[in-house]
Order: structure tokens, then C-alpha cells, then sequence
């Protein structure tokens, strides 16, 4: 899609030599796009970013300023700055793919960039996991579209052939990939997040939804969605609704049907079955929702136009996710350590069905939820933590600015047999220290992440570094 922003600032003459949303980040020359967010309002900074002297401001408030700056008044400023920053940069990749869905988008990712570079196409990623360029950091599992333009035009320069991304509904709701031209889209599943954003499940799943809808390349797009999940007949529905074709994947009948999964200690061999033929897959010590998502990557792949057969081959190699019941040790009694990203209901519940299939003499969990966040689904996880696992220590994940204690209570709420540490080392070490021989421990909610929010500081915490401690 073109910028018509970006022609009526060439119109003008204007030079710009680069982009904000951030007022601290305007430069001479740069164009500031003052957004209103949920927590702050960049219109309250334009006197401040004037002094910089800037080379234009966009705005949606049609306000009188005493400045010889060019002011560009917008409706829907997010979507102005998505388009402007994918034409204001140089962005020529020939494959842009993207995942979205409640969980699953960082896994599927990760396989669709070890099977494209297996097969010599040379891949990108942005994600949950970070990118290929560590210079251009964000923590979000999808950037601004500033940061997003800068990642394409770099992975362009380095000649990359293909890029995966993952779509938050967050930014998806934001409009930050508007205006890009996606060659393969997937739907993983839909479940219970970010209710405190989107207020109920139609708005979240419009707002994923919208990855399909407003994809440049629509018309020539391959779209995959999961068949599974419970919100199918609504999706298709809406698809429909948009004119958009699709194809399926799943254990239902499917476009792409997984036929069944035959489980030999921790090997795993899984059929998958399109049109017609049936090709096995071989996987060694990954659990079973990840050879979901590798079969999901795999289709993906596939409709790329690479052969089934050949991708089946480098099933049995596959790595694990970084933080995706990710093996963080083993006691000496052969109780194993897992940490997991799983910070939905749903994820959750996953994984401990999961670890339940490994035949543990006792299954362990560790876990909190974050604060400023849905909490609508403390008291469900705590419920499914109690369910499904022998001995639960809820512990603080990121209470960010809530009260931390008030998180803990609202995930025990009414549950019994809940141990309750608030210090996330010593819930680890606690349990660690209680594991019998073929015991198994999860740790969950953070996974690959690094650090702990405490209030407004981010402080060092990396839960399989301190477990490897504790194992120790």
C-alpha cells in the first residue's frame, strides 16, 4: 500500500532523515508521530520535540502551534505511521510470513526458520525470541512499525530471502504490520489472553483476525488455520465474511490432517496426510504440542512450494524452544527440571497434560502471574494448576505495579493444596529441593525471558540459570 503521507511530505521538499513516537528519540530532521497511547499522549510532547527541530509532526489533533514546522493532521495516525515507515525504508524480501494465535506463534516461528534455512532459504525472524540484528532491540513480541521497517530494510541489505514474524493482538489491534505484504499467514488457536485489552473473546479474535483481512497481498496470500480450535465455526465465519480463502490444519479433517502420534519412550512418530498421502514425521524428546507446531511450520513450508517428503527429514533433529519446556537439568535421582512459557490457561493446561504423558512418579509446578494484566484467568490457573499437577508453589512472576501479594491470593483463591512463596528464587530452590526420584518440575510463565519486573524496575532473573544452580 502507498503513503500518501509520505508523497505529500515530498511534495513539500521536506528532508527527513528518520523517525519517533518517542519524543526522547526526535532528532533534527526526524518526523515525530504524536500517538495517542493507553498510558501517555505524544500530542502532550510536541513543544518539547519543536526545540529539536524537527522536520514534520503528525498529529490527529488539529492544534494551532507557533512553529514554522510542518504539521500533517491524520485520522488514524497508527496506520499512517505503518505505511509510512514500509515505503520510507527500503524493503525487498520475497517471502514475509506470519503467525498468529494465543499460543504457539513463537514455537511455530522458531521451526519455520529451522526448516527454511535446512533447506537452504535463507530466513529471518521477529518475535518473542528477538531477531537476527541485536541493535534494534524491543520486548515486545512485535515491534513498533518503526523498529519493524528498520529489521525488513536490514534483512533486505543482508539479502535475506524469507522473514517470519510473530503477530501480537495487541499489534495487530495497533495497526503495526498494516500495509505489509504477507506471502503465508497462520492461525495457531484461540483461548482465554488479553481479555483486559480487548474487554471480550470477539474483539480479541477481530483483532487477530485482522493480520488476514488487512494483508496488502490478501488476494494471493496463503492463509492456514487451525481446525482445533474451539472458535473455528466463528473464524470461518468471519473469514468468509472478508472474502478471504483458506486452508485448515489439524486433527479434524483437515487440508493438512495429523493423523495420530505414536509415543516409544521419548520418541514420537506423527502422520501427517494431505492430499491423499501420508508422510510420517520422527521426533526425538519433544513433547507433543511442539511436534503440533512443527507440523504447523511444516504446512506452512509446504505451501511454499517445498516437498513434504524432504521436510519430513529434518524432523528428528529438530530443536528445542528456547524457554519451551526447555530441559533446564537433571537431579542426580533422575527428576528432571522444565521451564515453560505457558502464562495462559490454556498454555498451562498444554503443558501439564503434557508432562502427565511422561509418566512422572510426582509432577511439580512453579508459577505466578503478571501484574497489570488479565486477571480474569488467576483463579482458572490456579484451578488448572491443582488439577492437573501433585504439588503447586505459586510464587511472583512480573508483578510489575500490583501488589504482589493480591496477585498471589487471587491465583489461590478457593484452591487447596497450594504452597504459596513470594520470592521466585526460593519458590525454585523449594522446589527443587522437594523433588523424589522421577519427580517432574515445571517452572512456568516466564521461559526465555531474562529479567523480573518488580514495581517500575526490571531487575536480572533468568529461571533456568537459577534452577541449573539449585540442580547443582
Amino acid at each position: 500500500m502507498v503513503s500518501n503521507l509520505l508523497k505529500k511530505v515530498k511534495a513539500k521538499g521536506l528532508t527527513i532523515e528518520g523517525m519517533a513516537i518517542d519524543s526522547h528519540n526526535v532528532k533534527k530532521n526526524f518526523i515525530f508521530f504524536a500517538i495517542p497511547g493507553s498510558k501517555d499522549d505524544g500530542n502532550k510532547y510536541i513543544k518539547e520535540v519543536l526545540k529539536k527541530n524537527p522536520a514534520a509532526i503528525v498529529t490527529t489533533q488539529n492544534k494551532k502551534y507557533k512553529s514554522k514546522v510542518p504539521f500533517f493532521f491524520v485520522k488514524n495516525i497508527r496506520k499512517e505511521l505503518a505505511l509510512f515507515s514500509y515505503n520510507y525504508h527500503l524493503i525487498a524480501i520475497a517471502n514475509k510470513i506470519a503467525i498468529t494465535g494465543t499460543n504457539g506463534k513463537t514455537s511455530v516461528a522458531f521451526y519455520v526458520q529451522y526448516i527454511l534455512t535446512k533447506l537452504g532459504n535463507k530466513c529471518g525472524s521477529i518475535g518473542t525470541l528477538g531477531s537476527n540484528f541485536k541493535q534494534i532491540q524491543s520486548n515486545l513480541t512485535t515491534p513498533d512499525s518503526i523498529q519493524i521497517a528498520q529489521l525488513l530494510n536490514k534483512f533486505t541489505l543482508n539479502k535475506y530471502n524469507s522473514i517470519v514474524m510473530e503477530a501480537s493482538s495487541h499489534a495487530l489491534d495497533q495497526n503495526r504490520v498494516f500495509g505489509l505484504d504477507y506471502k503465508i499467514l497462520a492461525l495457531t488457536n484461540i483461548s482465554h489472553d488479553h481479555l483486559d485489552y480487548h474487554k471480550n473473546i470477539n474483539n480479541y479474535i477481530n483483532a487477530k483476525l485482522k493480520l488476514f483481512i488487512n494483508n496488502k497481498n490478501k488476494n494471493e496470500a496463503i492463509n492456514i488455520i487451525s481446525k482445533d480450535t474451539k472458535y473455528y465455526n466463528l473464524i470461518k465465519n468471519k473469514l468468509k465474511k472478508n472474502k478471504i480463502n483458506f486452508k485448515t490444519f489439524g486433527f479434524k479433517i483437515s487440508d493438512y490432517q495429523i493423523m495420530k502420534f505414536d509415543r516409544m519412550s521419548e520418541k514420537i512418530n506423527a502422520k501427517l496426510k494431505h492430499l491423499k498421502k501420508t508422510y510420517t514425521f520422527k521426533f526425538n524428546n519433544l513433547p507433543e504440542f511442539q511436534v503440533q507446531n512443527f507440523l504447523l511450520a511444516a504446512t506452512m513450508v509446504a505451501e511454499m512450494g517445498y516437498e513434504l517428503k524432504k521436510i519430513s527429514k529434518l524432523s528428528l533433529a529438530a530443536p528445542n524452544v528456547p524457554g519451551r519446556m526447555e530441559l533446564a537439568g537433571v537431579k542426580k535421582n533422575k527428576a528432571k527440571i522444565y521451564i515453560d512459557f505457558a502464562h495462559t490457561p490454556d498454555a498451562l493446561k498444554n503443558v501439564l497434560q503434557e508432562t502427565k504423558l511422561m509418566n512422572p512418579n510426582k509432577l511439580h509446578i512453579v508459577f505466578g502471574c503478571g501484574g497489570d494484566r488479565d486477571k480474569n484467568k488467576r483463579q482458572v490457573m490456579g484451578k488448572i494448576a491443582t488439577k492437573y499437577a501433585d504439588l503447586v508453589v505459586v510464587t511472583d512472576d512480573n508483578p510489575r505495579n500490583e501488589n504482589a501479594s493480591k496477585i498471589r491470593s487471587e491465583i489461590i483463591n478457593k484452591s487447596n493444596n497450594i504452597f504459596e512463596i513470594p520470592n521466585r528464587e526460593e519458590a525454585i530452590k523449594h522446589a527443587i529441593s522437594n523433588l523424589k526420584s522421577n519427580d517432574i518440575l515445571i517452572i512456568a510463565g516466564k521461559g526465555h525471558e531474562k529479567y523480573q519486573i518488580i514495581k517500575d524496575k526490571t531487575i536480572s532473573f533468568d529461571d533456568a540459570k537459577i534452577a541449573k544452580k539449585y540442580i547443582k
